[in-house]
Formats: C-alpha cells, structure tokens, sequence
C-alpha cells in the first residue's frame, strides 16, 4: 500500500535564513505553470565513528610527517623478522619490576600470586617478547592481556573525568622515555590511582584500578586450564605488564634507530590523540557546521554517535540554529554508538512534530540490534500555506560489523512504512563489503541491491553508474601496534589486502516510488567535498573512517501513483 499522492503542483521559494533554495508546495494555476518546479531534498549520511581509544590502531594520514610512515615500516619489521632483537621479556619487563608487582599483590591480598611467580620464573621471564609473547596464539585465546586492558585502557571516571593507563595504545600523553618511567607511571595507575565508576546498578564506587580487573572463567574461554583460572588476576596483571613493556620497548627501539634520523613517537602519538580523540567531536562539527554542502542540508543522518557529540552539537551555535536533532529513546549513552538525525529546521517547523517509531522487539523478530543503532522519526515536510503537510519517514541505522542483520531492518522499515503510506528516506552504514564471503558470514554488497529491489515498496539508491569500487566509503587497514596481530596488515600491502576495510558501506536510500536521484551520491574523505583515493583515512584533519555521503532526491511528479 501507498499513501496519499505528494502534492503534484509545486513552486520553489527562498529561505534566505538557511542560505539555500527550499521547495514550498502549494497550488498554483495549471495554465499559468505548466511545469512547476518539484520539491528537492538534499541529503547526507555520515558514520563519525566512535573514538577508538588507540590512536596506533589503524593507518593514518599524516601529511608533512615522514617519520610517522617510517615509524609504521619500522615497527612491522621489527615484529614480521625480529632476528636478534628478539630477546627474553626479562630483559624488558625486569626481575625487578616482577618482584614489585608481585609484592604489590600479595599486599592487596591476591591468592595465588606464588604460583604465578612460579609461572614467571620458569616460563614467562624466559620467552622471547616477540615469538613467544607478543605471537603467542594461546595467551590471546586466553586473553590474558586483552582482558585487562579492556578493564583498564580507558577509565571513565563517574564525574567525566578520563583515566588513561601508561601504555603505547590509548591517550595517554606523559611521555614513556624509557622502561624504567614507564614502569613508575604503570605501577603507580595501577595500585595507586582511586578511579570512582559505576556498577551494572549504577551505583558509584570508589575503589583502585586493579580492583577493576575480573577473573577469567575457563567456561567462557576453555584454553584457560583450572590452575590459571584459579590465578587469573594475578596472572593477567603480569601479562598486562609484560604486553605493555614489550611495546614502550619496541617504540623507542625502532624510534631511536631510524635511518632518517630520530624519531620523536611521542609527539607523533599526541598529534593523533589530539585529533582523533581530544577533539574528535569539535573537528567533526566543524566539517558539518563549515562545509556548505552539510551544513545547509535538509537532512543529515548520523551514526555512531557518542554523548559528548551531542553536547558539542548543541554547543555549536551555527547548527543548533539550523537543526533539530532527534535522539532515540534508546540512545545508550555508555556504548557511546548512537543514531541521530538532524532535520533542517527549514522543512520541519517544530520537533515536537517528530515521532519515534518503535524500531525493536517483535517488529525485527530474531534481529539482534543494539541499543542506540535505529534512529526512526515520522517528520512532517511543512507546505506553507496549507495547514496539511506530508510526513515521510526518516531513519538513521548502523548495521553490524557483518553486515548481516541491515536486510533485516530495512525490511521492517519497509513494512511500517507501508502499512502507513509513507514514503522512507534512509541514511545507513550497512556494513556491505565488496568481495562475496563464501561462508556467507558477511553481506556482500550485490546481495545488498538485490534486497533493496525485490518485494513490494522496493528501496532506491544513490549511488550512480553499477561499478561499485567507485562506491566505496572506506579504506584503512590495522597496523603492528595492536593486540591482534593475525589481523595486521602490512604498510605496502595496504592497496592490495583482504584484510584492509576497502568497502562499499555507506548508503542513502529511499522510496522508489516517491523520489528520484537530482544529483548522484557525493564521497567526502577530507570535509572539502573532495574524496582522494587510495589515502588512509581518518587523516589529522578527516576524523572518521567512514567518507561523508551526499545526495539531492526531487519528490517524482506522480507522487508515487
């Protein structure tokens, strides 16, 4: 079923105030205006992505900083054929430091922590920090380093404040010369630091770091034996130590004897925080808020969005007068990934006329969606001089890191707009990719398009032409300084990878039968409405890795008849 025809008599009128030419609807004489000019909407999606708490993680675009891709080549050499720089952990994390964290310990009242000595004295102190640490399979199927560092990395104190843990993958900014200051500043976060954070009840407790740390349970993860789950905190907090060490080691090692010359990693490090974490959500409004293109659109959609983002938005004077923004009732604002949706307030008169459409429960079946990821809001397109006006569903969605449950959702967005006669306009990171997974554990992106079509109130697209490479919204790859190295991707192997996100992910779509494409889908990696291929992008200036997507729909003449 359709709704009621969209006015087919239109005419354009200024809005000075928006710096842009809105569409008003409204009859005129058929003989004095054959052919009236249509209704437009300009549209925008964007994935700002959430902050990603390791600044080294991915590749990234330094301009006029050499040093930062010779860092990268250095640190994969060192880790891809180590040679003779592969020497035992008790030449990085000391006999010495072991000794105080253990006494440390057993002085918190840990049980086990001899046993764990044991484990250190005849086994852990004697690996080598690369072959036998860093690519150890089983200490990953363990987690017995990223279990504490998930705990650990980033602390989110109760009043807002943010702890950082001494380590080369977070935000945190004092500088590691060597291994004995990195030891100090680790040791004293750890044992010595109250963090106030709270619990599943949302209660507020003080406590010390470690006391944040949780035992491994061998149900979950089975390569853990009884003996190490029975010392799990005290085993994970050597092995917490030992990772850290091993990559203060590795950065100044491969820092320091730079063929260029010295490399100051440090400064590198905070010139990456400082743009893709300390002012992530400001340099994310500027490109909204400067860019003509976004910031006169009719309607921007948004995904995975954090709270702070939505406090810099109403901040920003210039977009909290052009936009309402529209937050779902499920917004979580701990995960910090949330949908939104800022609606032009040139086509919507007042956001109370916005309603929420229940997106959850029965209406997805056995789709799993997290809190925050549906944005979905009947809108009402205002037609001056009438007093009806025509609401067309609006939704903002990011769809799982496989991609497999975005049919699912747009499917139930199709059903409820149907049922009742509304048009759909649809701003989502599908998570499509470009290469079908024969497992079928991914989308692949022409099944994608083949769901769009098939069925009543088929979905339309954007994008122009049928060659999808020219379609793609992403392009980095995970680099030698993270935990999961089976997943690293080596700096001149970056173009040619499976392993590199190079996908066709991001998408406006919309009812076929109530709009068209005026101007095809625009890419933007740079906030200048320019997209370069090939560049590792979030870039010092870019802070995403997902591209801004542009378009202009035109309401088809027949209204959808």
């Amino acid at each position: 079923p359709r709704g009621p025809p969209l006015p087919t008599q239109l005419a354009e009128s200024s809005c000075a105030a928006m710096g842009q030419t809105v569409a008003r609807c409204f009859p005129v004489d058929e003989e004095e205006s054959p052919e009236p000019p249509a209704t437009e909407l300009s549209c925008v999606t964007w994935n700002i992505a959430a902050i990603n708490n390791n600044p080294f993680e991915y590749y990234a675009t330094l301009e006029d900083e050499p040093g930062y891709e010779e860092l990268m080549r250095a640190v994969q050499s060192f880790i891809d054929d180590p040679g003779d720089r592969d020497i035992p952990v008790a030449e990085v994390f000391t006999g010495a430091m072991w000794e105080r964290l253990a006494h440390a310990m057993i002085e918190s009242g840990w049980s086990g922590v001899d046993k764990v000595w044991l484990m250190w004295s005849k086994d852990f102190s004697k690996r080598r920090i690369v072959s036998g640490f860093l690519k150890d399979k089983d200490i990953g199927s363990k987690r017995l380093a990223s279990m504490p560092d998930r705990f650990t990395n980033t602390i989110n104190n109760a009043d807002g404040s943010v702890l950082c843990r001494p380590t080369v993958i977070n935000n945190y900014q004092q500088e590691m010369p060597d291994l004995e200051a990195w030891f100090s500043q680790w040791f004293d976060f750890m044992f010595k630091t109250d963090v106030s954070v709270k619990d599943k009840k949302g209660e507020i407790a003080t406590k010390k770091v470690y006391d944040l740390l949780q035992p491994i349970k061998r149900a979950k993860y089975p390569a853990v034996t009884e003996e190490e789950e029975a010392v799990s905190v005290p085993l994970q907090t050597l092995a917490l130590g030992i990772f850290d060490a091993i990559l203060v080691h590795i950065l100044n090692s491969c820092a320091a004897s730079a063929p260029g010359g010295a490399i100051d990693w440090h400064q590198l490090k905070v010139k990456l925080c400082d743009a893709l974490v300390v002012n992530k959500q400001r340099n994310v409004i500027n490109i909204l808020a400067e860019q003509p293109a976004y910031c006169n659109a009719d309607v921007i959609f948004l995904q995975e969005c954090a709270g702070a983002f939505i406090e810099a938005f109403r901040n920003n004077e210039k977009l909290n007068s052009k936009f309402w923004l529209l937050v779902p009732k499920t917004a979580d604002h701990c995960r910090d990934q949330n949908s939104l949706i800022l609606v032009s307030k040139a086509i919507l008169e007042d956001a109370s006329a916005a309603e929420e459409l229940d997106l959850s429960g029965e209406t997805l079946g056995n789709v799993r969606v997290a809190d925050g990821d549906i944005c979905a809001f009947t809108v009402p397109l205002q037609v001056p001089g009438q007093q009806e006006s025509r609401r067309v569903l609006l939704v903002s969605f990011h769809g799982d890191t496989a991609g497999l449950s975005s049919t699912p959702v747009l499917s139930a967005v199709r059903k409820l707009a149907a049922d009742a006669g509304l048009p759909v306009v649809i701003g989502i990171d599908a998570n499509t990719y470009a290469h079908k997974d024969p497992k079928g554990e991914k989308k692949y992106v022409q099944s994608f398009l083949a769901d769009l079509e098939e069925g009543p109130s088929p979905l339309a697209h954007s994008w122009s032409g049928s060659d999808t490479t020219s379609w793609h919204t992403t392009f980095n790859a995970r680099t030698f300084l993270q935990p999961q190295l089976n997943k690293a991707v080596r700096f001149e192997e970056r173009h040619t990878s499976k392993l590199t996100d190079n996908h066709p992910k991001d998408w406006i779509l919309f009812s076929d039968s109530a709009f068209e494409v005026v101007e095809a889908a625009v890419k933007d990696n740079t906030g200048q409405l320019a997209f370069k291929d090939g560049v590792d992008f979030p870039t010092l200036t870019f802070p995403s890795d997902h591209a801004v997507v542009s378009t202009t729909l035109r309401v088809r003449r027949d209204g959808g008849e």
